[in-house]
């Protein structure tokens, strides 16, 4: 038998520094020379940092386990927002009064034209669920995971933790446009307005509803830019986190435009019931965007994981 059998599969510089160290260290401690041992030691310790290295690339990851309520919100994104109000009771006929969300182009139009009381809200809802899903069949291959475009050369992990790094950077940059966006005075000025129907502008409400609607664009992008890059194999579980990363955005979507919905059944069933200058406050509705604990941990750990030189 070879006595290089036992080094089958590294490198030759690799095998050396193990002979080489070896060696020096064991003729430093005889010798009593504690400079020729350390130098065997150093040797020792950086062939050990290449196996290290080399093993850990090697070792496969799986992807980061989705909580079940994280999993429930994903499994809502792959159908339409149906923005029926969920009543225990069936509607009585009186909230055909008050605003309804609107579901199509035409009913929108229909909407402005007529302005029923809790125009402004319904508008703003309507542009937010009409955008919502017609972007649905995106939506749906996006939380189906990993189906990269055809005739790309598979990026190697290395090359997929780049693109993985400069996407969390990007997210990052986009939620905090939207967070300045919904403090400018556009938007809360907007909103404040809709307490007043009658001066309410609804070329103003359709507009950040749609410059909202932009930015959820934007989020989906880089979804579906993720989770259709063709890589090689042991990237895949980084792609199916970083799918898990760029979806936490559109979740939050989902939750505020059902929430945006709610909100408009609820009017449906107590305005009927008041009377002239009585004011109706209903809860606050806000666009939470958070990630899951230990989930930009793992992504960190694995692009640490294909760049260890």
């Amino acid at each position: 038998m070879s006595s290089v059998a036992p080094f089958r599969g590294l490198t030759r510089g690799v095998v050396w520094c193990l002979i080489g160290g070896a060696l020096l260290l064991m003729s430093g401690f005889g010798n009593g020379s504690w400079g020729t041992g350390l130098l065997g030691l150093g040797l020792l310790a950086g062939a050990g940092w290449v196996l290290y290295s080399a093993n850990l690339r090697a070792r496969p990851l799986q992807a980061w386990p989705w909580p079940p309520d994280f999993r429930a919100a994903a499994e809502g994104m792959a159908r339409p927002i149906d923005p029926t109000p969920k009543r225990v009771l069936p509607p009585d006929g009186k909230e055909a009064i008050v605003a309804h969300v609107a579901t199509n182009p035409e009913d929108l139009r229909r909407l402005i034209a007529d302005k029923p009381p809790a125009w402004p809200w319904a508008v703003f809802a309507s542009v937010l669920l009409q955008r919502r899903n017609a972007v649905g069949d995106r939506l749906r291959r996006c939380v189906s995971g990993y189906q990269p475009r055809g005739g790309g050369v598979p990026l190697t992990g290395l090359a997929f933790s780049g693109l993985a790094g400069t996407t969390m950077s990007e997210v990052g940059d986009l939620v905090g446009q939207l967070e300045q966006f919904m403090l400018s005075p556009a938007f809360t000025g907007t909103l404040s307005a809709g307490t007043g129907e009658k001066t309410a502008d609804p070329d103003a409400f359709v507009g950040i509803a749609n410059r909202l609607m932009d930015y959820h664009a934007e989020f989906l992008s880089k979804a579906e830019n993720c989770l259709q890059t063709p890589v090689d194999q042991d990237a895949r579980a980084l792609v199916q986190d970083m799918g898990a990363f760029t979806l936490s955005p559109l979740m939050g979507y989902e939750q505020f435009i059902q929430t945006m919905c709610a909100r408009i059944g609820e009017a449906q069933d107590l305005l009927p019931y008041t009377s002239d200058g009585q004011v109706v406050a209903l809860d606050d509705v806000s666009l939470k965007i958070s990630l899951p604990d230990g989930l930009t941990d793992r992504i960190v750990a694995q692009i640490k994981r294909f760049t260890a030189t």
